[in-house]
């Protein structure tokens, strides 16, 4: 209808089909873990993944699905495993193990983001700016995990999952890139 009426041309036809699915899919998979967060009691990891998790997530890249099903699937399984964790490690927080692996994830994150690839392509500038984000809401993290610690709030456990879980698929994003770099070496 927008292309009859001239409003879109053919060509922008896929890059507005693309921008609805991505709306449809984040809009939808919000709304599940809303669901899920209610169902299970949960709302503190639910806030947890919007305050500490997507905003990292968002610039910091890291491993994409190859399709918008299997993100979604993918997407709702890493966020019950978020909630199986922080139910089963409600003192994370406390625990120098917990604390040596938030670390070491914050060290892989300012290592590895941006993380650039196909699904992320990033110019020079984009990758410097979404660098200088990403050090912001480290640096924001920290003060609010330390806050957090010291008034022994649960939510640093959320907090420190989700920071794992940036830092693993900064990881994962990186693997099928380092083989089909290893096989065009080879």
């Amino acid at each position: 209808m927008l292309i009859t009426r001239k409003i879109i041309s053919v060509d922008e036809r896929d890059i507005y089909m693309y921008g609805l699915e991505v709306i449809l899919l984040n809009g939808s998979l919000l709304l599940v873990f809303l669901i899920i967060s209610l169902l299970c009691g949960e709302m503190t990891n639910f806030w947890a993944y919007l305050v500490f998790f997507l905003p990292l997530r968002i610039f910091s890249g890291g491993y994409h699905a190859e399709t918008s099903e299997r993100c979604f699937v993918l997407s709702t399984v890493m966020y019950v495993m978020s909630i199986a964790a922080s139910s089963f490690l409600p003192f994370l927080y406390q625990s120098w193990q917990g604390r040596i692996i938030g670390v070491i994830s914050v060290l892989v994150i300012l290592v590895s983001a941006p993380l650039v690839n196909k699904n992320n392509p990033l110019n020079q500038s984009q990758r410097k700016r979404n660098r200088i984000i990403i050090c912001i809401l480290l640096i924001i993290d920290l003060i609010f995990f330390i806050l957090s610690c010291n008034c022994s709030w649960k939510i640093a456990s959320n907090e420190l999952i989700f920071i794992i879980f940036d830092a693993v698929l900064l990881l994962m994003g990186r693997l099928p890139s380092r083989q089909k770099e290893d096989n065009e070496l080879s």
